[in-house]
């Protein structure tokens, strides 16, 4: 790969955009979106990279740096690359090798990356990098299947439940952003401090959807009786991917098994827009009750690399 070149800053959100539709298996992490969520609420800035193999697009990458002191630049690189063509491990060892290259402690450039590759630790050894932490596992979901396999694949009881959800007397409303937006930051947030949650913030989910291209890529969905919310979910499509970002309930809620009607419907409302899989989150062993919602329903536990540093 010797006519590898990356190309940095160039691409404009809707080339980024178009590339990512292109991409084999994009997830949130190396959507624009995401990106300038991360710039918004947080010191990290974001650099964009696309490499070309001669005069074709091959891969994607954003790298989240964040100067500390004036004299040491942090790097993180979260779940990337995003390819755009199959490559080799070889291939895909000689591409990163110049950022890897730059990117050294001892340079006081120190770069924290979780990889999006199966069996990573072989190339990233090549790479010069070791685990520093150890990888988790999320739950995925295979939206390629027609709705009666996918409705086939979910738990007894998880159906049971929704069955029981679906005959009841919620009604649900679908939105892309607006007061039901809102509400579900609001109320994810006080959720996410109550039980010290790893997810975003209320200001990141927020900025990550005012910062979409395509607002039909973000999905409010919120179950009522009546006139009162009793749960919301927020669904993001990134290409032929999709993400359940963020949820919330409330003790009605979850006796009505709103969750499983608002699952439901955004799994078929995602499969309708194109998405392939749907990325249901980390599974946390300290969370053992949502960790059993997200794989029944069919989604399969998929493991993720290391962090290597």
């Amino acid at each position: 790969m010797n006519d590898i070149v990356w190309r940095w800053g160039e691409a404009e959100q809707a080339d980024w955009s178009a590339l990512i539709d292109r991409a084999t298996d994009p997830v949130l992490e190396q959507s624009w979106a995401y990106g300038a969520a991360i710039a918004a609420v947080s010191p990290y800035r974001v650099r964009r990279g696309v490499c070309y193999r001669g005069d074709e697009p091959v891969a994607l990458l954003q790298v989240f740096e964040r100067p500390v002191a004036g004299i040491v630049n942090i790097a993180k690189i979260l779940r990337g690359p995003a390819l755009l063509a199959p490559l080799s491990s070889e291939e895909w060892v000689a591409m990163l090798q110049p950022i890897a290259t730059a990117r050294r402690i001892r340079y006081r450039r120190p770069l924290f990356w979780l990889p999006h590759l199966k069996n990573a630790d072989a190339p990233m050894k090549q790479l010069g990098k070791r685990p520093m932490l150890v990888g988790h596992a999320t739950a995925m979901l295979d939206l390629a299947q027609d709705e009666a396999a996918l409705r086939g694949g979910l738990d007894g009881k998880w159906r049971n439940q929704l069955v029981k959800a679906e005959g009841g007397k919620l009604r649900v409303q679908q939105a892309k952003g607006g007061q039901t937006l809102q509400m579900l930051a609001e109320r994810h947030e006080v959720y996410r401090r109550g039980h010290r949650h790893r997810g975003p913030s209320d200001r990141e989910i927020l900025a990550l959807v005012r910062a979409l291209e395509r607002k039909d890529d973000a999905l409010v969905l919120t179950a009522y009786t009546g006139n009162l919310p009793l749960a919301g979910m927020l669904f993001l499509r990134h290409g032929r991917g999709a993400t359940y970002h963020a949820a919330w309930t409330s003790p009605v809620g979850r006796q009505e098994n709103a969750h499983n009607l608002l699952l439901w419907r955004g799994m078929l409302a995602m499969k309708q827009r194109g998405a392939a899989f749907l990325d249901l989150g980390g599974l946390d062993a300290k969370a053992p009750g949502v960790a059993r919602f997200k794989l029944g329903s069919g989604a399969r536990v998929e493991e993720l690399a290391a962090t290597y540093l």
